[in-house]
């Protein structure tokens, strides 16, 4: 998470009903205007809010009456790559100059069109490559001390993007990636399913429906064909994404045939052609 480092400041209200206390009246204060409201100078970075709690307050030394202490807004996570795992793509790069993209300096934007300067990125390690996981960019404010409204966090699930912790199609095309799947061998004894490998799907989904291989490095829209080594057709997926979409360059087969039958042990080849007629072909071995 990132969040400017600001803080709410609770004022002793003698006359607050139906006794008197602490209350907050004001939206957060950033870290700078505090210190020029209460450190020495403004250049004071000793001056800590969190040295002043409710059993110990900050008394103002011009008026006795003014008592109050500071609390965090929220995660006060507020230099990037240092509190947090975030970090400016390009740390160097000034305000823009408009905010509209059309108005703006060839300088100041992206190959893909986006403002530089609003460039971030995070790196999340340790993701299993067979788990689907949701991303999404959420946004905080600091509610409405006056009206008593908590503050807001924007919903965590919609507009969150499904991704898999390998290359999108794009990424495979620019590196000349090759198709290849995986676990292969699958082993019904492998323990997928207990090391966290496959998830479930649903409270009743039986373990046969929950298997998967793993298709990566395809592109956009092409077609998955499993044959045996007499040349049955096994089962067929057809792949057809956006090139946008992060699962672009992935797809899965659950193990089940054509005739809706789980598949059985065998060498068995698997082609991945797309529309202009290009095929990649590789061999797959299953031990159930």
């Amino acid at each position: 998470s990132y969040d400017k480092e600001n803080y709410n400041k609770y004022v002793w209200n003698e006359y607050k009903v139906p006794e008197p206390g602490f209350e907050l009246l004001e939206k957060p204060f950033e870290i700078d205007t505090l210190r020029c409201l209460y450190g020495d100078s403004c250049d004071d970075m000793t001056f800590n809010p969190l040295a002043y709690t409710r059993s110990s307050p900050f008394v103002h030394p011009l008026d006795a009456d003014s008592v109050f202490y500071f609390e965090a807004q929220d995660f006060n996570a507020s230099e990037l790559g240092v509190d947090t795992k975030i970090i400016k793509l390009y740390p160097d790069e000034p305000f823009p100059s408009t905010l509209f993209p059309d108005s703006a300096l060839a300088e100041e934007l992206t190959p893909n069109g986006d403002f530089k300067y609003f460039e971030y990125e995070i790196m999340i390690e340790d993701l299993l490559p067979t788990i689907p996981y949701y991303i999404n960019v959420t946004a905080f404010d600091f509610g409405s001390p006056e009206s008593g409204l908590a503050a807001l966090e924007s919903s965590k699930s919609n507009g969150a993007k499904t991704a898999y912790a390998h290359n999108t199609s794009a990424d495979a095309l620019a590196n000349n990636k090759k198709v290849y799947c995986y676990p292969n061998p699958y082993r019904i004894d492998g323990n997928y399913k207990d090391d966290g490998f496959e998830r479930q799907r649903g409270i009743q989904t039986s373990d046969d429906r929950i298997r998967g291989i793993h298709f990566v490095n395809l592109p956009p829209k092409c077609k998955i064909t499993i044959y045996s080594l007499d040349g049955d057709l096994i089962q067929s997926v057809e792949h057809d994404k956006d090139p946008n979409d992060p699962t672009s360059g992935h797809e899965e087969w659950n193990l089940i045939t054509r005739n809706t039958q789980l598949i059985v042990s065998g060498l068995y080849y698997w082609t991945v052609e797309t529309e202009s007629g290009d095929t990649q072909i590789g061999k797959l071995v299953i031990i159930m």
